[in-house]
């Protein structure tokens, strides 16, 4: 699905649908401006991404999930791959691609970042005609989706938790469960994974309000976006670290529960060693009493 946004004269968002390449190059000669979103494109749709950018190969890199560190230049456009996690029966990681110029701001995205686009535009058309001199509207909107992306770690770290919780559960219930480890195990490999998602969101994230990305135009409104968006993900990696740390005691409980099994296990086998050897010398009595007769 394409969705195009402009903005009018008098400063208000106007929103239509578009379908092909022809339409889109001739509105971005109409209008000073144009957002161009592309959710869960199909491969006809695909091809008008890249009849707009001239450049086929972001089709596949789209495709296969193709994750750019850091900003890259395709055509005149900047492009930005921001990444997100995504829980749902499993982590999995998502990127949207963000395509920046100064007239022009294009999103090639699944369905997952729907939340953080729409929190944005809500945010923009609240703010159109507000927006700081010398900063573009692309500039705005590319701040207001790293705020919304750092806004939604937060459920991720939290379906986590939710995890460990039940995990802990079974420890208290049942230490010897050998399933135990394998969890927490498994839990910890997507707590790995989720800390590279939101050092890459944050190092980017960085690297724009510290002015190292030129085309990007900053003002003291974006900046306190971006940092506000930088505080959400360090408080989410404490809190991964908090996770970790549970984890670890899930581990050490599991063990002393091991520990116990094993010490009444013992202790059984003792008891039972006793009345054995008690009913031996019991049985031996017996014997000699019957051969002294």
């Amino acid at each position: 699905m394409i969705w195009v946004y402009t903005v009018t004269e008098s400063n208000e968002l106007q929103a239509r649908d578009a379908s092909s390449l022809q339409e889109l190059q001739s509105l971005s000669k109409e209008v000073d401006w144009l957002w161009i979103d592309f959710m869960e494109p199909d491969d006809k749709e695909l091809e008008v991404v890249a009849g707009l950018l001239e450049a086929a190969k972001i089709v596949s890199d789209f495709k296969e999930r193709k994750v750019f560190p850091r900003p890259e230049r395709i055509d005149d456009y900047l492009l930005f791959s921001v990444p997100l996690a995504v829980y749902e029966s499993r982590l999995e990681a998502f990127s949207i691609y963000v395509f920046v110029k100064e007239k022009m701001f294009l999103t090639l995205r699944s369905r997952h970042f729907s939340k953080s686009v729409k929190n944005s535009l809500k945010t923009f058309e609240d703010c159109v005609g507000k927006v700081c001199a010398g900063v573009t509207n692309s500039s705005f909107i590319l701040s207001r989706l790293f705020h919304e992306i750092s806004n939604e770690n937060l459920d991720v770290v939290i379906a986590l938790r939710e995890n460990i919780d039940k995990i802990e559960e079974r420890t208290l219930a049942k230490p010897w469960d050998k399933g135990i480890s394998r969890s927490v195990f498994g839990i910890k490999r997507e707590i790995s994974a989720l800390e590279r998602i939101l050092w890459a969101q944050r190092e980017l994230i960085l690297s724009i309000r510290e002015g190292v990305v030129l085309e990007i135009k900053t003002s003291e409104r974006i900046v306190a976006t971006l940092s506000h968006a930088v505080n959400n993900i360090s408080r989410e990696l404490s809190l991964l670290d908090s996770d970790n740390n549970a984890l670890d005691s899930i581990l050490r409980l599991q063990d002393l529960g091991m520990i116990h099994k094993v010490e009444r296990n013992l202790i059984y086998l003792t008891l039972m060693a006793l009345i054995v050897s008690a009913l031996l010398i019991l049985l031996e009595i017996d014997i000699i009493n019957l051969l002294s007769r």
